[in-house]
């Protein structure tokens, strides 16, 4: 929701990417919370995270260029090439021809290219059997990028991307993970500490001492850390409301560019009032609401039965 915040209205804040660093720890400790106790190997490991991130992605992707190639007035910020098209399919980083940061013509997509590193280089971990041996590979190889990016100076899109700071966070999470099957921390008032803690911090990591907080991702941290302390709470008093959007949350991200310049075109013929303030916020509160539910839609309609039929497949394909 964050994301789609700075999207909306928030595009001069950090609070879009920030969100993004959070999910990167949610992504570590989910990464070694679910194959901890599992003997998995790389391929069938790989298989699954393909499973899931690739085919939302290919489809949100496929339908941007579609649109690019056949409506571009509808477009702001795509312009397309053959080989924009097939670093962004491949994920292979690259700067973008219009924003000129690093991203591929879906712009949310910048996070999957890490998404999809850490996922290479895990795979390759869980070949080792000891979890602490593991985490530790996992911490080196991850730390000794971010430190070889410090020590080079290179405008390379890959380069930059794969000693980028924010791979750090990943084996954030993994320690947040080793820390949660080793402790209980399950406290509402230590979780509400934490996040207090990490959302003071975060405008650190946006300051000049930007380098160093990243290096660390404490701010990010310390909010999943928060969050998980929660956990038990929030179990307590389930909310079906969030349960849904926290089951959407990747087709709403995939999503939510569409859906807001839909509902931007929209607004533009129904809407003929003056500008005003009390105008933009509600704007704003219908876009957002848009957004999210246009994202649920995608994930009940689109992403699901794609994963079931992927997986039916695949159990489909294996001998008797």
């Amino acid at each position: 929701m964050m994301v789609v915040l700075h999207h909306l209205r928030f595009s001069e804040t950090e609070l879009g990417p920030f969100g993004v660093k959070i999910f990167f720890v949610i992504s570590g400790f989910v990464m070694w919370l679910t194959t901890a106790s599992a003997d998995i190997s790389p391929a069938t490991f790989w298989r699954r995270r393909l499973i899931r991130i690739v085919p939302l992605y290919w489809f949100f992707l496929a339908l941007l260029v579609a649109v690019a190639l056949s409506a571009p007035q509808f477009l702001n910020t795509t312009a397309v090439t053959y080989e924009a098209i097939i670093k962004s399919f491949l994920f292979i980083p690259h700067y973008h021809a219009v924003q000129g940061f690093i991203a591929p013509l879906l712009i949310p997509g910048w996070s999957l290219n890490y998404e999809m590193f850490f996922y290479f280089v895990f795979g390759f971990a869980l070949l080792i059997k000891s979890p602490s041996s593991r985490a530790v590979a996992i911490g080196i190889v991850l730390g000794g990028l971010v430190l070889l990016g410090l020590l080079i100076d290179s405008r390379d899109a890959v380069v930059v991307t794969f000693t980028s700071p924010n791979l750090i966070l990943f084996v954030d999470g993994v320690v947040l993970a080793i820390l949660y099957r080793t402790f209980d921390l399950g406290s509402g008032k230590l979780g509400l500490i934490l996040i207090c803690i990490g959302a003071l911090l975060a405008p650190i990591g946006f300051s000049r001492f930007g380098t160093a907080a990243n290096f660390v991702g404490l701010a990010p941290a310390l909010i999943v850390a928060g969050i998980i302390a929660f956990e038990p709470a929030i179990r307590r008093a389930p909310s079906t409301i969030l349960h849904t959007i926290g089951d959407a949350s990747y087709s709403i991200y995939l999503s939510h560019l569409f859906a807001l310049r839909l509902f931007e075109l929209g607004w533009r013929h129904v809407v003929t009032f003056q500008p005003s303030l009390v105008l933009e916020v509600v704007y704003v509160g219908f876009a957002f609401i848009f957004a999210i539910a246009g994202g649920v839609a995608v994930h009940y309609f689109v992403e699901r039965p794609t994963l079931v039929l992927l997986h039916r497949n695949k159990v489909a394909a294996k001998p008797a």
